[in-house]
């Protein structure tokens, strides 16, 4: 059964916070997408929805939440243009064979995502995309990316139930890179943009860094790197905030 973008089924979109909508936008048309660790299959079922892709795979490590993303795809109409697998990861996807193009990993924190990413060959083919929205430590992430010859295309930042997160957007080329500290951090992407969200973004890692001086002082510990990456943060602050000769106009 085929659905056209104006089919009744296609009526049923499920709703999408920031976050979501910032991957989906990285996802590109007739993609095919698998969904790491989909829970409801929202995203996935908004891309069909949509009209933007052709076929999903939802995957999932537990049962119970790849059983509410089949019951979602019943409801919407799309459970033909679905596969539904339990596994961690991409072990047992088998992306070759379904021609995957565009891996989403939402959800998870970045040294897990950067796991899944390291634990696929499929994930260094080329042509094949990455889209990743660590929900904590970003900087492992990127650390991961840059050592393993992940180039990051593009970022996004977003805002989700009050908290600010970036999504990247990233392929294999097999090019060692080397980010500074706040780079790691903030992402040299949403650095070189005016997004609004990035003031917040910044001087929220801004203030979770002083925290962290403040407990190794406390505590009787180095503080030289960390004091490092506070004074690049605080340097890329001024020139966003800048005015007069500053390279960006106040926000």
């Amino acid at each position: 059964m085929n659905h056209s973008p104006l089919s009744p089924a296609n009526l049923f979109r499920p709703a999408l916070d920031g976050r979501l909508a910032a991957a989906a936008s990285f996802v590109r048309e007739n993609a095919v997408v698998a969904d790491i660790g989909t829970d409801h299959a929202h995203l996935p079922l908004w891309l069909l929805s949509a009209g933007k892709i052709r076929f999903a795979v939802a995957s999932d490590i537990n049962r119970a939440p790849l059983e509410r993303a089949k019951k979602n795809a019943a409801a919407a109409g799309f459970s033909d243009r679905m596969d539904f697998v339990l596994c961690d990861g991409l072990s047992g996807l088998e992306p070759e064979k379904r021609g995957i193009t565009d891996i989403l990993v939402c959800g998870m924190g970045g040294e897990l995502i950067a796991r899944i990413v390291g634990e696929s060959e499929y994930t260094r083919r080329p042509g094949v995309r990455l889209i990743l929205c660590p929900m904590s430590l970003p900087d492992k992430l990127r650390a991961y990316l840059a050592e393993s010859g992940f180039e990051i295309l593009d970022e996004k930042l977003a805002e989700a139930a009050g908290k600010r997160y970036a999504v990247l957007l990233t392929e294999y080329d097999g090019l060692r890179r080397t980010p500074t500290p706040a780079e790691l951090l903030l992402g040299a992407a949403n650095i070189g943009k005016d997004d609004p969200l990035f003031i917040p973004f910044a001087e929220e890692w801004l203030a979770r860094v002083e925290r962290k001086i403040k407990g190794r002082r406390e505590g009787g510990l180095s503080t030289a790197e960390d004091e490092r990456l506070r004074d690049e943060i605080k340097e890329i602050l001024k020139e966003k905030t800048a005015d007069g000769n500053g390279r960006h106009q106040a926000i």
